[in-house]
This record gives structure tokens, C-alpha cells and sequence, in this order.
């Protein structure tokens, strides 16, 4: 027989009613950022804050994880740190997320440890290496494809997550320095730019700004793009294929993001998770109670810069944003005039607020918003085009929006409640989902429910009502002089068995002396402290360059790596389409900062670099 596979849709909590909201709409993880050391610096969470949400998951069986995935620098780093992770762990968080391997020589409790996607454990060997010395999951770096994924999952036992949809870093996580040399370049201090560097949850979000790119003889290839900016992940289709591959856990970025984004996204993705588990007989969800939205779930409510699987399937033409018709094709424009117009079909009603996406042959992809609606008349914006005959994207829909962000949604845990009448006593047994049972004596009253309504009085929900009674096994009619009560002396006992049963995992970190599989670190590979050094010493690397971010002059070094590569998008591959190159190297400017970087190309390997030059 084969085991039972536990899968979960995690959950971004921006703070304590965003997560909460989120559990409603059917997580099965929260991952919340702490007060410090969280790679959101803007998004940290109180520790009571973190207390009370755990308290309120447990009741689901719902994990929360922690992120505490900050580069270290100093020693009180780390015995902050230390401090840190043992309040988590004795307030009852599930797991810690890190990317400092540094925290693994600290006196840990034996909370479980995931490596953050910040890492970066791209192969088979590096997974091995972190189970044998005792990590628990491995969040994969979003680059991979499934080849890489499954060739991973066959050679090792640890546990796996990837994420499934949200915002994509267009570089490899952890090893993106553009905030912090945009920090030196400003004559900050070495201590002052890595404290306000990505590696500290302080993201510039450099990659989304506009850009000049030139060939090599100062010529303009393109003008002022957002050339780095990714359309957005998402991998519903591929969740049962990455559960056939042994990945178990599918996490939702947006931490930042508002609250419509979080119950739509997560809404979504728990239809898919179930949709896996009536498909997999071996596979169940690892939380507990079903849903009850109050909005109809659907990607087209959320705001996205168009949707791509990244690499999953492998390099394609597709994951730049900024010249794409994204959202919903809602149809063509006909009597298009004094910037009013009307639609071909009348599948889709526009609304004031609308913001859509039109292309114009041999232009850029322009935009417009609704000002008014007149029956079937659509005013909007002034804009410069002839927009007749074009097919309009709506990527902003307010109605749909309205109705996510105004919904009220419930959690709800089933219970089967079999009633004997035992010589004049009620004998209640009351057992949940999840087969946890208990018994209590119940007085009979005076007022009389028929057998035919027992459930129907029985049924309410609320807004924390928790457990709802779905079936009703009696013998006759039930005399129950107060339902609220008689429900509160079944459901506080039922509460109190679930929490004795609630499956909680404890692990410790192996301090033994398995070899790393490279005997080499770059100044890419973060080695921030003396403990993350005294690691890698005792693991067998022998030489270990300065850590990037302890650098005062950073010119001529990489400051970006990336699978994405600008000479593909743009139709310039040396090995695809090597005709009419321009001239190299090419220099990539910042409009925002004026920084300017030299693209690399590592066509060995499909990567990009980008070389800080002054």
C-alpha cells in the first residue's frame, strides 16, 4: 500500500488578519514574517501577533512557518537569531525558514529547519547534503525546470516545496546585488547598504524600473524598458505533475501584496489542491475543514503582469512583461469615437475603474480606464489611437476585485455526532474529519427538536464558529433545551482531543562532518559570519572567497546572476538567432539610479550576469 502523501497550499500572512483570511479561504500553511531577520523587512510581524495566529491555525491543524531568512553579519546577529528562533519555538511554530547556513551551528531547539529558496539548491548533491546533516525541506530556487525537479526527488528523501504563483525575482534569489551596490554608489557604508540590501529584506526592486541598453559602440539597442520585469509564475496545471514528482508543498508568494490578492490566490489554488486529492487516492491535504466562500474564485480577480510556468518546461519567449497583452479578452472595440466605444459581445460588462491593455501594430501595448458607462457605451480616458477593431485585456476588473476584497468566508471542521438516550441521559459521541472522537453525558431537556430537523438546528456557522455538526445519527426526536450550549460542551471537548492529536514534528540538526559537495565558495555564496564559515570549514571546503556584501568596491564584480537572459528575449541568442548581433558587450543603464552594468553572457551554461562598471 503506499503511504499517505500530505500536500499543502501555503499562505503569504502580511500580518495577523491577512493570514487568518487566508486560512479561511483554505490554507494549509501560513508562512509570517518575524520582527527581525525577515527577507520582507516592511512586513515583520509582533511576536504575540505570531503567537496568536498559531493559536488559531493549530485549531485547523494548520502549520505556520516562519521566515527568519536574512544574511548575518555580525555576532549579535547571531545570538539574536538564536534568541529568536527559541521564542518561535517555544510559542509553537511549525518550522523556520533561513538562508544563512550559519544559524545551523547555532544551540538550536528541535524545531524543524527549511532552506529558503535564497540558498539556491539547484542540484541533486547539495539537496542530499542538507538531509544527511538533518534540514527538512528544501524550498527549490523558482529557476528550475521539472527535469531538475523530478532528478532531485528521485535522489533524495527530503522534503520538497516549490513555489506555485505570484511574483517572480527575475535573478537568482540570494544572489541579487543591485540594492546593494546602489547603496555604495550613493557613498553609503559597507554596514549601513547590506543592512538595506535585498539579503536583507530590503528590496529596491530594481528589476521593475526602466532601462536604457546599449551595444558596445554606445548605440541604442532599446530604450527606456522595463526589461528586467517578469510576467507573473503560476502552475496550476502542473500541481498534480509536481505531486506525481514528489513535491508535497505549493507556496504562494505575496507577503506584500493586499488582501483581495491573498483570498482570490489561495481560493484558487485549494480548488486545485482537492481537485489532486480526488484524483490520487494515497494523497490528502495535510489541514483540516472545508470552505465557505462568500466570492466566486477566479485568477482574472487578481492583478497580474501576465502569467508564465518560467522555466518549468524549459527556455521560451514568454516571460517578459512589459509588451504583453495581459488579463481577459473581453472583445473587440466597434463604434470607437471621441474616446467612447462599445464591444463586439456582450460576454463581459466593463465598470468604471476597468483598466485594460490594447495593441496598436508596430507600437507598444497601451492601456486605457473606464470614466463612465452608459448602457452599452464605454467612456474612457483621452487617448491618442484608433482603437477600432482592437481587442481589448482587462487587467484590472474593480466589480470582480469589489467582491474578493468585501467577501466573508468561513473554516469549518465537520462533525458526525451519534446521540443515545442511556436511562435518561443524552450519550453523545462526536467524531471530526479526522476520525478524533470523544464522548460526553448530555441532560435531556424539555424542548422538543423532530428527528426530521435535528441537523437543520443543529447547522450554523459564524464567524469563528470553527465546527459545524454535518450529520446527525439519533434514534428519535432530541429534547435540547439550549442547542448553543449543548453544541459548546461536545465542541470543547472535541477542541481539547484535536490539540492532544494534533501531529507536530520535532527534528535536530546533525552537527557531523559530511563532506559539501564543492570544495570551493565565491563571493556569491554569502559566507556573511564565523559561524557560516565554521560550517562550510567542517564540511571540507577549503577555500572561501570575501562575501560580496562585505566588499567596499564592488566594480568589475557580478552583482546579478539569472537564468533569464536579455539576448533571447530580445531575439539576439547566439545559438538560436546569432545574425545581426549587436556589437559587445552591451551596457545596461538604470534610468532610476544611472547605475550601469555589463551583460555576460555564460552561454555554456544559459545564464546572465551583470557586471558592476562605473
Amino acid at each position: 500500500m503506499k503511504k499517505t502523501i500530505n500536500i499543502e497550499v501555503q499562505a503569504p500572512g502580511k500580518n495577523f488578519a491577512y493570514a487568518k483570511e487566508a486560512i479561511k479561504c483554505g490554507a494549509d500553511s501560513i508562512y509570517i514574517g518575524a520582527p527581525k531577520y525577515s527577507m520582507r523587512h516592511d512586513y515583520g510581524n509582533g511576536l504575540e501577533d505570531i503567537r496568536k495566529l498559531i493559536e488559531y491555525a493549530h485549531k485547523y491543524w494548520v502549520k505556520i512557518y516562519v521566515p527568519v531568512n536574512c544574511l548575518l553579519f555580525t555576532d549579535k546577529d547571531l545570538d539574536d537569531m538564536k534568541n529568536l528562533i527559541w521564542e518561535l519555538y517555544e510559542m509553537g511554530a511549525d518550522a523556520v525558514i533561513i538562508q544563512d547556513i550559519g544559524i545551523l551551528e547555532l544551540d538550536l531547539p528541535p524545531i524543524p529547519i527549511f532552506l529558503s529558496t535564497n540558498t539556491g539548491c539547484f542540484t541533486k548533491e547539495v539537496c542530499k547534503f542538507y538531509e544527511d546533516i538533518g534540514v527538512y525541506r528544501i524550498i527549490f530556487p523558482r529557476e528550475l525546470t521539472y527535469n531538475e525537479i523530478r532528478e532531485i526527488s528521485d535522489y533524495t528523501n527530503i522534503d520538497l516545496e516549490t513555489f506555485c504563483y505570484g511574483y517572480l525575482c527575475v535573478g537568482y534569489s540570494g544572489k541579487c546585488y543591485l540594492a546593494y551596490t546602489e547603496n555604495l554608489s550613493q557613498g553609503k557604508s559597507v554596514e549601513e547598504s547590506h543592512y538595506n540590501a535585498a539579503n536583507h529584506g530590503v528590496c529596491t526592486e530594481r528589476c521593475m524600473s526602466h532601462y536604457d541598453l546599449f551595444d558596445a559602440d554606445g548605440n541604442l539597442i532599446v530604450e527606456n524598458d522595463r526589461l528586467l520585469n517578469l510576467r507573473f509564475l503560476n502552475l496550476p496545471d502542473e500541481t498534480i505533475k509536481l505531486v506525481d514528482a514528489g513535491v508535497y508543498s505549493f507556496k504562494i508568494a505575496g507577503r506584500e501584496k493586499d488582501l483581495k490578492h491573498v483570498k482570490n490566490s489561495v481560493a484558487n489554488y485549494n480548488i486545485i489542491a482537492n481537485d489532486v486529492v480526488s484524483k490520487r487516492k494515497n494523497v490528502k491535504r495535510l489541514s483540516s475543514g472545508r470552505c465557505i466562500l462568500g466570492f466566486k474564485p477566479d485568477f482574472s480577480k487578481n492583478f497580474t503582469k501576465g502569467l508564465t510556468d518560467f522555466f518549468f518546461y524549459g527556455r521560451k519567449h514568454e516571460m517578459y512583461s512589459n509588451d504583453v497583452l495581459v488579463g481577459t479578452n473581453v472583445g473587440k472595440v466597434v463604434d470607437f469615437k471621441d474616446n467612447s466605444f462599445k464591444l463586439d459581445s456582450n460576454d463581459y460588462k466593463l465598470a468604471k475603474g476597468d483598466k485594460l491593455r490594447y495593441k496598436v501594430p508596430n507600437k507598444h501595448v497601451q492601456t486605457l480606464e473606464i470614466s463612465k458607462v452608459k448602457g452599452d457605451l464605454y467612456f474612457c480616458n483621452p487617448i491618442n489611437d484608433d482603437i477600432n477593431g482592437l481587442e481589448l485585456y482587462r487587467y484590472i476588473d474593480t466589480k470582480g476585485f469589489k467582491e474578493v476584497e468585501d467577501s466573508v468566508n468561513y473554516r469549518v471542521i465537520s462533525v458526525v455526532l451519534n446521540i443515545k438516550n442511556t436511562n435518561g441521559v443524552y450519550t453523545v459521541t462526536a467524531t471530526d474529519e479526522d476520525k478524533n472522537t470523544i464522548s460526553v453525558n448530555c441532560k435531556i431537556g424539555t424542548k422538543k427538536i423532530l428527528k426530521k430537523n435535528i441537523k437543520k438546528k443543529l447547522f450554523s456557522i459564524s464567524d469563528d464558529c470553527e465546527f459545524v455538526i454535518d450529520k446527525v445519527k439519533t434514534e428519535g426526536d432530541l429534547f435540547i433545551d439550549d442547542t448553543e450550549d449543548f453544541k459548546s460542551v461536545i465542541f470543547e471537548k472535541l477542541r481539547a482531543e484535536r490539540a492532544k492529536n494534533r501531529p507536530i514534528l520535532r527534528l535536530e540538526i546533525k552537527k557531523n562532518n559530511i563532506p559539501y559537495p564543492s570544495k570551493s565558495l565565491t563571493y556569491m555564496d554569502n559566507v556573511t559570519n564565523k559561524l557560516t564559515e565554521q560550517f562550510y570549514r567542517r564540511h571540507g571546503v577549503e577555500n572561501i572567497e570575501q562575501p560580496l556584501e562585505t566588499r567596499e568596491n564592488v566594480e568589475g564584480l557580478r552583482v546579478f546572476n539569472s537564468r533569464y537572459c536579455l539576448k533571447y528575449e530580445l531575439g539576439y541568442c547566439s545559438k538560436t538567432n546569432p545574425k545581426n548581433m549587436p556589437k559587445e558587450p552591451w551596457i545596461l543603464q538604470n534610468k532610476v539610479n544611472g547605475n550601469k552594468f555589463k551583460v555576460e553572457c555564460d552561454c555554456k551554461n544559459c545564464e546572465m550576469h551583470l557586471r558592476y562598471v562605473k
